[in-house]
């Protein structure tokens, strides 16, 4: 295997001789465009996909067509959930998504199962992965129970804003894509913010003016 899957999954440096020649044999490597996707939702998983760039979006849509995050996958991490369908059955259920061109290697399930059979730096990296995923849909699941949006959003952006320029670079769409919301709910709440003069917008850019005002907001609730 090349340095760049060494560096990004340390446990396949360690695995023995005959191992490591299967990776480098039956392994695929799969350079995605941005939004393309990688796994529709009810597929069969036939590949675990290992990031080596860029990063995928695991994500569901209801049916009345609204998305929300499940989690990311970014370089040196793997998608729990493709684990699971292929070492317990069943189909795949969300959609794994590009962000950005992302550079993947695809582990067959075949490989995947002797892997975690006969490897226990596989498994501990599994078992890692397990609960990473765990803590990131725990925490999504208090957000949406205990939160309200106007909350949630100023924690999104407060999460989110780079440190040069406390601005963050995302569309009303992207942002309601991300809580689980509508635009309209997105750009209601965003309004109530510009009024206030936490942030300015403009398009696909939200600034931050205020982010003490804005973190008080993210902690004290006045969305009905």
């Amino acid at each position: 295997m090349d340095d760049l899957v060494e560096k990004s999954f340390p446990f396949v440096g360690t695995l023995p001789v005959p191992l490591r020649d299967a990776l480098r044999t039956q392994t695929i490597r799969q350079t995605l465009q941005n939004r393309q996707v990688l796994v529709p939702c009810g597929s069969e998983c036939a590949y675990l996909p290992f990031v080596l760039e860029g990063a995928l979006r695991i994500y569901k849509v209801s049916e009345a067509g609204k998305e929300v995050t499940l989690y990311r996958i970014e370089q040196g991490e793997s998608c729990i959930l493709s684990a699971t369908c292929i070492l317990n059955g069943g189909s795949f259920p969300a959609i794994a998504e590009a962000e950005g061109d992302t550079q993947i290697l695809l582990l067959p399930a075949p490989l995947l199962n002797r892997l975690v059979e006969e490897n226990a730096g596989c498994r501990r990296f599994i078992f890692d992965q397990y609960a990473r995923r765990l803590d990131a849909v725990l925490t999504l699941v208090e957000e949406v129970t205990f939160h309200h949006m106007d909350m949630r959003i100023a924690a999104f952006l407060l999460r989110n804003a780079t440190e040069s320029d406390a601005a963050v670079s995302r569309t009303h769409g992207e942002i309601a894509a991300e809580l689980g919301t509508s635009r309209e709910v997105v750009t209601r709440i965003l309004a109530d913010f510009e009024f206030d003069k936490m942030i300015s917008t403009s398009r696909g850019r939200i600034a931050i003016l205020k982010p003490a005002e804005l973190k008080e907001r993210a902690e004290t609730s006045t969305d009905a």
